[in-house]
């Protein structure tokens, strides 16, 4: 096949966040699609991802563990493969590209999709370094990249508003479904199990422990129902103590990181995301584009362009741990067409955004 055109993809990892599984996603998808791609990585710990990759996309290895010890790794790919672009993951190696592009006379166009709203990810940093020294670079320096891709309208504004980024530089294209998701036929009907799903790092951000409390709230209205937590992290050990103090630990059930989805999605009851911040939630997309209702606070950013009340699920008012006990009870009394649900996930569908990423790699 003739290729039409490179791209280099840049990322810390492929471990199981969010970003890494939407770079592998579209990495796979532009070589499938014709596009000569290079995914370069800063180190393969952990790389849960590294198997969904396809053998067309050249992975090259930097074995470097932050993007500060980084530099020389990269200079020396970019002295010698001289990418036309770079599509970067991560906002401390786009500033890191900006600097070498100055100071050391490569050309090529620079290119980051942003992935959180870096406001809100500021306001939880603890180190110095990140919330001082790399906030402080990053909003002298972000906006000399040729392009940021934004994964919603919240996210958008807050590079504008924030991080003084002209808002001409900014694409706003949401996060594709997975393919492996939509490939999937859906059934025309399906019997759901009596649990409601979680699914993320157990971190403070993801802010489990409102789910746990709403679960708890509502546990003796629907004595069958169960909570699943999909996901590791830090606080795991803290919300089991939770769940204990509150009765439900029996009915909680911690199943870790997992690499087959769909099963949890599609016999859920419900998904609930209760977290402080988002870039674009992709546990929403998938959980809808495989017929499950959603239930949501209104955090920056991501749901609001996600969740119809009523079509797909429910939007709850931020932090509002009340609102979102009336909202799964809602949501579990309802009976939910899973062709509308689903056909709500419409606007993400993979061809549809990969045409988006390929308008702005083109120019």
């Amino acid at each position: 096949m003739m290729r039409k055109n490179s791209i280099t993809f840049l990322i810390s990892s492929l471990g199981d966040g969010g970003a890494e599984g939407v770079c592998v996603n579209l990495a796979n998808n532009l070589s499938n699609r014709g596009w000569q791609v290079t995914l370069v990585v800063l180190h393969l710990n952990s790389a849960v991802r590294r198997k969904d990759l396809n053998a067309d996309v050249e992975l090259m290895l930097l074995n470097k563990r932050h993007a500060r010890t980084a530099v020389v790794g990269l200079w020396k790919f970019l002295q010698r493969r001289k990418p036309d672009k770079v599509l970067v993951f991560n906002h401390q190696l786009a500033v890191l590209l900006v600097f070498l592009r100055k100071f050391s006379g490569f050309r090529f166009k620079i290119i980051a999709r942003n992935i959180s709203t870096l406001s809100q990810k500021k306001l939880l940093e603890t180190s110095f370094w990140h919330k001082r020294v790399v906030q402080g670079i990053t909003k002298m320096f972000y906006r000399r990249v040729d392009q940021i891709i934004a994964q919603s309208i919240g996210m958008a504004n807050d590079l504008v508003d924030s991080y003084l980024i002209p808002r001409n530089i900014v694409e706003i294209i949401h996060n594709p479904i997975s393919e492996k998701i939509e490939q999937y036929f859906l059934p025309q009907k399906m019997v759901k199990d009596d649990y409601l799903l979680c699914v993320g790092r157990l971190e403070k951000v993801k802010a489990f422990h409102q789910a746990i409390n709403a679960f708890a709230a509502v546990a003796t209205d629907y004595p069958h129902l169960r909570l699943k937590l999909v996901g590791r992290g830090s606080l795991e050990s803290e919300l089991k103590r939770q769940a204990r103090a509150l009765g439900v630990a029996d009915r909680v059930d911690f199943e870790g990181f997992q690499t087959e989805m769909i099963p949890y999605y599609l016999r859920a009851k419900a998904t609930l995301l209760t977290s402080l911040y988002e870039g674009f939630p992709n546990v929403l997309v998938e959980s809808i584009a495989m017929g499950t209702p959603v239930v949501a606070f209104n955090c920056p950013s991501g749901p609001s362009e996600i969740v119809m009340d009523g079509v797909n699920g429910f939007l709850v008012p931020y932090k509002d741990e009340n609102a979102l006990v009336v909202a799964i009870c809602k949501v579990m009394d309802m009976d939910w067409p899973l062709s509308q649900v689903a056909g709500s996930s419409e606007k993400f569908r993979l061809g549809k955004i990969l045409e988006k990423y390929e308008n702005v790699l083109m120019r």
